[in-house]
C-alpha cells in the first residue's frame, strides 16, 4: 500500500463572512455613500431598461440589477489612481469606479447631487444610446466605456477579452511602484475562458497588482454554473495559480468592502494578484427588462428569493439599525435618484409626432464615423526619413536583417525606458529562438520578459500596457502561426480599441514575427 501525503496549496482560500462586530464598526459615513452609489445605479439602470423598452438603446441593454453589492462594494475600497475595466454587463461597475473619482470625499444620501454627478450620469446615458456628448462620443455604446481619468480602462464584450489587457495595466503599475491596482470584473462564464486562466497563471507568476473579481451570478445567458463545470465555487481557480482567494456574499455589500479591503493590501504590499468571488443575482434577463423565468430556464420562486436579498435594502438594514438613516431618509434618496435620471434623460430625448426621440442634434456627425480608425503617424513627427538613393552619409557596412532589428531594439531601449518586449524565450537563447533581442535581458533584464506558453494573455497583456499610457510594448511571435491563437486579442482588442473608445485612445502596439521561408515547419 503506497504513503499518501496531501498536499499543500501555496495560497489560501477562504469565506469572508461580517460579523456583528463587523458592522457595529462599519464607517456610518462610508455606509451612507455606499447607498447612494447603489441607489443612482440602480436609478440609472432601471432608465436605461425603459428607454430600451422604448426602442431607443441602439443596442444591447444588459442591465446589473441586484448586482450592485459587489461593483459598489469593491470600488469604494479602491484610490482614485486604480483603474478598473469590466465585461459587456459593465454600467454598475463603470459608474461605481466613476462616482468615487468624482465624488472623492463621499456623497451624503441626505443631501442633493452635485453637478459633478449629474454630467456623470448624463455623459454615460448619452454614450449607452450612442450620442456624441458620450465618453466615447457615442462610439462605444452599451457595452465599451471608458473614461481613463477615472481609472475605468475600458469595458469589453467579448466574454474574458479584456482580463489580460488589465492585467498589462498592472504591470504598468507594479513597474510605478506607487501601490496602485487594478480590479477586472467578470463573470462566471468567463472563468471557463482560456485568456481569463492564462492571464491569471502569468499575472501570478509575475506578481501583478490585480484583482480578478469574478460576479458569480449562476448563469451564462440560460446555462447554469453547475453545468459547465465540476467546481461551481469559482474562486477555487485561484488554488491552482497560487493567487490569495476570496469568496463573499455579493448581495452584502459590506462583506464585498471587507474582502477587497484584504486584497488591497496584499496587492499594494507587492504579493501579487488576489481573486474575489462575489455570489450575485441579475434580477432581469440577460438583455432587456423581461425576468429569466418568462425563458424558462429558472424558477419565479428562485427569483424571488435572491431579490429578498437585495443588497441596497442590505445596507439600508445596518444603516437603519445604527440610526444613521430613518426610513424617510432612504425613501427620499431612491426619489431623488429617479428624478435625477429624469431629468437626465430629458436632456437627450424629446416627444415628436407622439413619441419619443433621440434629439437629432445630439447624434455624432457623419465626419466622425471613421475618426481615429487608422494611425495619424504622429508618432513619427520630427524624426527624419530619407532614402539610401539620396542618402549623402556614410552606409552602414553590411549586415544580418536580425541583427539589424536587435541593434535597433538594443537604441530604442537605451533611449526610451517605455519600450519593453515580451514572448516566448526572448529573454534566453542569446536573442530568443530568432536573435531579434539579442543582448537586451543582459542590459534591460526588467523589460525583456519571456513569458509562457499563453498567447491569449501575454498579447493582451501588451494591448493593456499600451492602453494604459506609459508603456511602449513590443510582443514578439516566435512564429505568425502562433499569432492566430492570440487572435482575439490582436484583432479584436489590439486592433479595434482605438476606434471603438471614441478615436483618440492610442494603442501604440508593435507586434513582430519571423515568416519562417524555407525552415520546414509547415506540410
Amino acid at each position: 500500500m503506497p504513503e499518501y501525503k496531501d498536499l499543500v496549496p501555496h495560497s489560501f482560500w477562504r469565506e469572508i463572512v461580517p460579523t456583528t462586530e463587523d458592522r457595529a464598526a462599519f464607517d456610518l459615513a462610508l455606509g451612507g455613500t455606499m447607498l447612494s452609489q447603489m441607489h443612482l445605479i440602480r436609478a440609472f439602470e432601471e432608465k436605461v431598461l425603459e428607454l430600451a423598452g422604448q426602442g431607443l438603446v441602439h443596442g444591447p441593454a444588459h442591465s446589473a440589477i441586484g448586482q450592485e453589492g459587489g461593483a459598489v462594494g469593491s470600488a469604494i475600497s479602491m484610490r482614485p489612481s486604480d483603474q478598473i475595466n469590466g465585461s459587456h454587463r459593465a454600467h454598475h461597475q463603470f459608474l461605481a469606479k466613476a462616482l468615487g473619482y468624482v465624488a472623492q470625499k463621499g456623497i451624503d444620501p441626505k443631501a442633493a447631487f452635485d453637478q459633478d454627478i449629474r454630467t456623470l450620469a448624463q455623459r454615460t446615458l448619452a454614450e449607452i444610446l450612442g450620442l456624441s456628448q458620450g465618453f466615447c462620443r457615442g462610439r462605444g455604446g452599451s457595452m465599451h466605456l471608458r473614461w481613463a481619468e477615472s481609472g475605468n480602462l475600458g469595458t469589453n464584450a467579448i466574454v474574458g477579452g479584456g482580463v489580460p489587457m488589465a492585467a498589462g495595466a498592472a504591470w504598468a503599475h507594479r513597474r510605478a511602484g506607487k501601490g496602485d491596482v487594478v480590479y477586472t470584473y467578470f463573470g462566471d462564464g468567463a472563468t471557463n475562458i482560456g485568456s481569463v486562466l492564462e492571464t491569471m497563471n502569468l499575472a501570478a507568476a509575475w506578481k501583478l497588482p490585480i484583482c480578478f473579481f469574478i460576479e458569480n451570478n449562476r448563469y451564462a445567458v440560460s446555462t447554469h454554473v453547475e453545468e459547465v463545470t465540476a467546481e461551481p465555487r469559482l474562486s477555487s481557480r485561484g488554488l491552482a495559480f497560487g493567487i490569495p482567494s476570496f469568496k463573499v456574499d455579493g448581495m452584502d455589500p459590506i462583506a464585498v468592502w471587507l474582502a477587497s479591503e484584504e486584497a488591497n493590501a496584499i496587492m499594494r504590499a507587492g504579493n501579487g494578484p488576489t481573486i474575489i468571488e462575489a455570489d450575485v443575482y441579475r434580477y432581469f434577463h440577460q438583455n432587456g427588462p423581461l425576468p429569466g423565468s418568462a425563458f424558462g430556464y429558472r424558477s419565479k420562486d428562485e427569483e424571488a428569493e435572491w431579490r429578498g436579498r437585495d443588497p441596497l435594502d442590505a445596507l439600508a438594514k445596518t444603516l437603519l439599525e445604527r440610526q444613521a438613516l430613518g426610513e424617510d431618509a432612504i425613501k427620499a434618496l431612491r426619489e431623488r435618484c429617479v428624478s435625477l435620471m429624469d431629468e437626465v434623460a430629458g436632456q437627450l430625448i424629446e416627444m415628436h409626432d407622439g413619441k419619443r426621440r433621440i434629439i437629432p442634434s445630439l447624434w455624432p456627425e457623419e465626419s466622425f464615423r471613421d475618426f481615429g480608425l487608422r494611425g495619424d503617424l504622429s508618432e513619427f513627427d520630427g524624426v527624419r526619413f530619407e532614402e539610401q538613393e539620396s542618402f549623402s552619409g556614410k552606409l552602414v557596412e553590411d549586415a544580418r536583417f536580425i541583427d539589424t532589428v536587435a541593434d535597433v531594439m538594443a537604441r530604442r531601449m537605451e533611449t526610451d525606458e517605455r519600450v519593453v518586449v515580451l514572448g516566448e524565450d526572448v529573454h534566453r537563447l542569446k536573442g530568443g529562438t530568432n536573435g531579434a533581442t539579442r543582448g537586451l535581458s543582459a542590459d534591460y533584464p526588467d523589460r525583456v520578459l519571456g513569458t509562457p506558453i499563453s498567447e491569449n494573455a501575454f498579447t493582451g497583456i501588451a494591448g493593456g500596457m499600451a492602453a494604459d499610457g506609459r508603456v511602449l510594448p513590443v510582443i514578439e511571435f516566435m512564429y505568425p502561426d502562433f499569432m492566430w491563437v492570440a487572435a482575439d486579442q490582436v484583432f479584436n482588442q489590439i486592433g479595434k480599441a482605438r476606434h471603438m473608445f471614441g478615436g483618440d485612445s492610442d494603442m501604440p502596439v508593435v507586434l513582430r514575427t519571423k515568416v519562417a521561408m524555407g525552415t520546414g515547419y509547415g506540410s
